[in-house]
């Protein structure tokens, strides 16, 4: 992507965001916002809220002029406009949709964007090729983005160091435990200094790349690749480490169905020793 590009998919990520947590809002008069309406085309419980957020980011990136191809976790892969595709955008319109129904205040959007003008096929296209990420957290109005080989942002300003925590004794971690292998995980939470679970993926994958929290991990390989699409450009962007369970570069397809574990960490040594921990 030019400059020009990369400028117009952040504004129309602002843009994007603005009109689902417009949206969002204005569907909380609904008494049914919390009910499961059909299983989303990723497989999880589509609530009616997340219907509202996802047809608003659609209106939105039909008026964009642009051809795309969007990948959502509710209705799936679609094209948008007209000509052939020259961008895939993954969309989470909110991470978090659990929260948002209980006004947790840890909720919000995740865009991730790439240029697919040089590929054959959606199948060749993967994390390495997500080019802008953005992300926001809708209740504290924080915004997380960054551009593949330009940084990672907070609100439009260059993002803070990293934290520097080299030891589990040391660090705060945020550990997506459903369904993980608790055996492998128990020596793990014992010597940490600090646990954190809020409920949003991408928002707390943010928070490793801002230094609020030293790592995030999940180990039994059910991430879902929509999740982190955008987050782990950030967190890499501020030179964070990212890896899977067994300390391998995060490849997978930028897919629906791929899912994978993660170890994200705000140095390499914190990264070696949590691997010393779980293996």
């Amino acid at each position: 992507m030019n400059n020009d590009e990369i400028n117009f998919w952040m504004d129309l990520s602002d843009t994007l965001s603005v009109e689902v947590e417009r949206s969002i809002d204005d569907a909380r008069a609904d008494p049914d916002l919390s009910a499961v309406t059909k299983i989303g085309a990723d497989g999880t419980p589509t609530h009616k809220i997340d219907e509202y957020a996802e047809q608003t980011a659609i209106e939105v990136l039909e008026r964009c002029g642009k051809s795309l191809i969007l990948i959502s976790e509710e209705i799936g892969e679609v094209k948008i406009g007209d000509g052939e595709a020259e961008f895939l955008l993954i969309l989470d319109p909110i991470d978090g949709s659990s929260n948002s129904i209980k006004n947790i205040a840890c909720y919000g959007i995740s865009i991730a964007i790439s240029d697919i003008r040089c590929k054959n096929s959606l199948d060749e296209v993967c994390l390495e090729d997500v080019e802008v990420a953005y992300v926001k957290n809708f209740p504290t109005g924080d915004v997380y983005s960054a551009v593949r080989g330009g940084g990672a942002f907070k609100n439009g300003e260059i993002m803070n160091p990293i934290s520097g925590v080299e030891k589990v004794n040391d660090a705060t971690l945020c550990s997506y435990v459903y369904r993980s292998r608790s055996d492998k995980l128990c020596n793990l939470y014992t010597n940490v200094r600090r646990m954190r679970i809020m409920g949003s993926i991408a928002i707390e994958m943010c928070y490793v790349a801002d230094a609020t929290y030293d790592v995030f991990l999940e180990i039994g390989g059910i991430i879902r690749i929509l999740d982190i699409a955008a987050s782990q450009l950030i967190v890499a962007e501020n030179n964070g480490i990212i890896s899977d369970y067994s300390g391998n570069k995060l490849s997978s397809r930028l897919s629906l169905t791929e899912k994978t574990s993660i170890v994200a960490c705000c140095s390499q040594r914190l990264h070696n020793d949590i691997m010393d921990y779980l293996h």
